[in-house]
């Protein structure tokens, strides 16, 4: 059995590549498994790739590192229910230190048959592009922090969603990430297209890509600064219709949330809301550099209910962000019922181990 893990900032595209490879990998009749991961517990990517046909397992309430002991007894429930070929292993978008605190416990405290095969850290191209020519990031200092200690332990840094990047800034960001990280594999992806995701597989599949062994230097104080800065918030809705009118009701207000987050001048990690009516599910996600088609593939939505799923994870107060999220939904003018509702900031990690 493979364990593949995958991490890398909020908002860089790792769960369409691990669905999009586990598909490939099941085309060739290997049994695949997912581990997904959040520090809430209502989570749009756990649920999206159910939908999408893949035995899911998740770990809520907090990081691998910290929650060591859930993440091995999914990664055994996994093992043991569908006996996989290849587990991927999804670590939330603000966790650093894998190698300290999940890969080296895996490799010393496990048997060998429960390890973990690779490490890719996944960064969006257009955030890594301005952290490379010495601009500023959205984010605070201390959540900058997080992002660049990711990237600081990864073997193989895949530069992702290098689509909504010109051509020639794709060469010149390949050019400058491996100037910049001589001591790592580096590799420019789409993971929406299958020629991208297949050849990251191959190489995560491979020897090719060695799994990392290095201790970083992690500030935990800074870390849990750093985390406590982004507000989590899940909700989950159910709005009444008419006929016809989901998709635009929804589109209102996505729209209208996106118009709210700018004009509060807030640095969004990702936003991520599933779309449930009838048979058709749509997952939709906006960070802080969204592009404009955000909302262009949202299919139409059939009957009379609609239940909307959200995942924020925004750089403000979390009491803020889900008047915000409320506001926006109750701007579409039609009932809404809360089903469920949490907001929080993260708390201050603390790994189980930490083995340098």
């Amino acid at each position: 059995m493979r364990i593949h893990l995958v991490g890398g900032f909020l908002g860089s595209g790792k769960t369409t590549a691990i669905i999009n490879a586990a598909k490939l990998l099941m085309a060739r009749g290997q049994r695949v498994g997912i581990v997904t991961n959040d520090q809430g517990r209502y989570l749009v990517d756990t649920a999206f790739v159910q939908l999408a046909g893949l035995p899911a397992v998740e770990v809520s309430g907090g990081c691998f590192c910290c929650n060591y002991d859930d993440f091995t007894a999914r990664v055994d429930e996994l093992a043991n229910t569908i006996k996989p070929d290849v587990i991927f292993a999804e670590s939330v978008g603000s966790c650093a230190d894998l190698v300290a605190t999940v890969i080296k416990p895996m490799l010393e405290l496990r048997g060998t048959g429960s390890q973990p095969t690779s490490l890719s850290v996944f960064t969006d191209s257009r955030l890594l592009r301005l952290r490379l020519s010495g601009e500023e990031l959205p984010f605070n200092d201390d959540v900058n922090y997080i992002f660049d200690q990711q990237i600081a332990e990864a073997s193989l840094l895949v530069i992702n969603k290098a689509d909504l990047l010109p051509p020639a800034q794709r060469e010149e960001l390949l050019a400058a990430a491996r100037a910049a990280y001589p001591d790592k594999q580096v590799r420019l992806q789409d993971s929406r297209t299958e020629a991208g995701v297949q050849e990251w597989l191959d190489l995560i599949e491979s020897s090719q890509s060695a799994l990392p062994t290095r201790t970083v230097d992690m500030d935990y104080q800074r870390y849990g600064q750093g985390e406590a800065r982004l507000a989590w918030v899940d909700e989950r809705f159910e709005l009444s219709v008419p006929p016809a009118s989901g998709r635009e009701v929804i589109a209102r207000i996505l729209s209208d949330l996106q118009s709210r987050l700018t004009a509060s001048q807030a640095a969004v990690g990702h936003l991520k809301v599933l779309v449930e009516a009838g048979p058709v599910r749509h997952k939709a996600s906006l960070t802080t550099l969204a592009h404009a088609d955000w909302l262009a593939t949202l299919p139409d939505l059939p009957g009379e209910k609609v239940q909307l799923l959200v995942n924020a994870r925004v750089e403000m107060p979390a009491e803020d962000l889900s008047r915000l999220v409320r506001q926006a939904v109750d701007s579409a003018g039609v009932p809404v019922t809360l089903l469920h509702g949490d907001q929080f900031h993260p708390a201050q990690p603390v790994p189980t181990h930490r083995i340098r």
